[in-house]
């Protein structure tokens, strides 16, 4: 037996296992024993963020265009923000995110090559790129390319980046229904390999499942601007590639805790929602190298008496109840 060890049982998606954490290793040895003394959780994934406009918080409630448009309220401060100052804001907020159990953020970013700048090198955070040309988009070092819906761009454009994607192996994602569905068809041409939202376009659901396409949802996001839609998400709960991301940093903290405590009164489907925290290393563990850690909580709050832990974690836990967050040395 290693010693300095934490003994407790380790929440799976289907079910619990009993054991030890061994924290120099970043391991979990399951025992035959049913240790309780701390609770443990994989860490989480946050399957899409914007993580630069946290600089431009607390935008007063307003439609989906006047806020995150091309022309909106969002683009026009991250144009006046210097990057060093963006670089900031950013750690600052992964760092709080990393500290609550949320150990990647696959982050949409806006700005070309000097919107890549703002995140270079800070652990944890996967950037997509946003090129304006071909030309930009060849000169990106990123795994692939996050755009905003096809209303915003040239389709020619999209196209071209896409099969540019295509030859490179590079990651193709696009935000598609978040409003409505007619940027879904455009969407679906360009063969996609992640969609964001689709949360107000029922009827295309069927066949982005059946061509086994990952969906994100981002429920507070969607809340803020008005557009929650439960009978997409009875169904996006159920598909396999589905999973959780907190979307603008200026509405949305990015910690999935926070997340998923918000979707747990919406979707009342606990196991559902903690699997989508953490699927994205299933999906994107090959293409990104991102490996999970171990989220550590202690019985003394939330989790003192509770008898349904998952329950606990999903709608409840919070940072005071974290004794640690044990990430593997990449």
């Amino acid at each position: 037996m290693y010693e300095n060890v934490y003994r407790g049982l380790l929440i799976e998606s289907d079910g619990i296992r009993h054991g030890y954490i061994v924290p120099h290793e970043c391991k979990f040895e399951e025992t035959r024993l049913e240790y309780a003394d701390y609770i443990f959780s994989q860490t989480f994934f946050n399957a899409h963020t914007h993580l630069g406009d946290v600089v431009a918080r607390e935008p007063e409630f307003k439609d989906l265009e006047s806020i995150v448009g091309p022309s909106g309220y969002k683009h026009r401060i991250l144009k006046q923000t210097p990057v060093e100052v963006l670089r900031k804001q950013i750690e600052i907020e992964v760092d709080n995110a990393r500290r609550n159990g949320t150990s990647h953020f696959l982050d949409f970013r806006e700005g070309g090559i000097e919107g890549l700048r703002a995140v270079e090198n800070i652990a944890g955070i996967l950037p997509l790129g946003r090129p304006a040309t071909m030309e930009e988009a060849a000169l990106m070092k990123v795994e692939g390319f996050g755009m905003s819906s096809t209303r915003d761009h040239s389709f020619e454009f999209l196209e071209e980046l896409r099969s540019y994607a295509k030859r490179k192996k590079l990651l193709f994602a696009i935000h598609a229904g978040e409003r409505d569905c007619e940027d879904v068809e455009k969407a679906l041409e360009l063969d996609p390999d992640l969609l964001i939202h689709m949360n107000n376009c029922q009827m295309m659901l069927e066949e982005v499942m059946n061509r086994e396409i990952p969906i994100v949802s981002c429920l507070r996001s969607n809340s803020f601007f008005g557009l929650l839609n439960q009978k997409c998400y009875r169904e996006l709960k159920k598909y396999d590639l589905w999973m959780l991301g907190t979307d603008n940093a200026m509405v949305s903290s990015p910690c999935m805790l926070d997340e998923m405590h918000f979707a747990a009164y919406i979707l009342r489907d606990d196991g559902s929602i903690f699997n989508a925290a953490i699927r994205g290393y299933n999906i994107f563990e090959k293409k990104f190298n991102a490996k999970p850690g171990y989220i550590i909580f202690n019985r003394r709050g939330n989790f003192r008496k509770t008898t349904n832990f998952l329950a606990t974690l999903v709608r409840r836990a919070r940072e005071s109840d974290i004794e640690g967050v044990i990430l593997p040395v990449q």
